[in-house]
């Protein structure tokens, strides 16, 4: 058992014990070359949504995926693995789903969405519990209370409230990968339409993500309130 397993495990316990989940927390990397891929594990063996995979991770599995099993090109885009689709970038697509009341408005809020420039070669996908990696970031899908727990875990260690900055757009990909990563930091969101339509995030449920640099502080903060 590697220092990196027995780390995540320990995490795994403490989140478990203090928060109550139907799923596993998932733990991602972003890999730069195929040489860095992790040992054992496999090419995921669909082409699905990164949202799914998260999903598909929460249930037990471990795989990792290159943009060519990734359905969604924003949400690809939002975490590095190609460039973020025009009419997405720029504002298009979401007004013509009727998101925004002008394309002006549309192109402010995508301006601002969380997206990874810098290209990698695949990200990896793994229940926490079983993550034989550092994870950049760690995603907890969980209910409100479950949330609230988190906020309070940050509280406890730094004196400072928790955020949250979403859209209603690019939830698991964007709020809860992207931004977490870029920022080394803790993001709150409530999830999109897509996370909810194809990898059945519930109507009760929101999701957290945590980067590596912030997970010691959180797992510190739910051990001692």
């Amino acid at each position: 058992m590697t220092n990196n397993l027995e780390i995540n495990k320990k995490y795994c316990e403490v989140i478990e014990s203090k928060i109550a989940l139907d799923a596993k927390p998932v733990a991602m990397k972003l890999i730069k070359t195929e040489e860095d891929l992790p040992e054992g594990i496999d090419l995921i063996d669909e082409k699905i949504r990164h949202c799914e995979m998260v999903r598909k991770a929460s249930l037990g599995d471990a795989f990792y995926s290159t943009i060519d099993q990734q359905l969604c090109l924003g949400g690809a885009g939002a975490i590095g693995l190609r460039e973020m689709p025009e009419k997405l970038a720029n504002g298009e697509k979401y007004f013509s789903l009727g998101r925004f009341k002008d394309l002006e408005t549309a192109k402010k809020l995508t301006a601002d969405l969380s997206i990874i420039e810098e290209r990698s070669f695949a990200i990896v996908y793994a229940p926490l519990d079983e993550a034989d990696f550092e994870a950049d970031v760690i995603q907890i899908i969980t209910s409100p209370v479950g949330g609230m727990k988190l906020a309070q875990s940050l509280v406890y260690e730094t004196g400072e409230k928790a955020s949250g900055l979403f859209a209603g757009i690019q939830s698991l990909c964007g709020d809860a990968f992207s931004k977490p990563y870029l920022e080394e930091g803790i993001n709150f969101t409530l999830g999109c339409d897509g996370s909810r339509k194809f990898a059945d995030i519930k109507d009760e449920e929101m999701a957290i993500g945590i980067s590596k640099s912030k997970i010691e502080e959180v797992i510190e903060g739910l051990e001692s309130i």
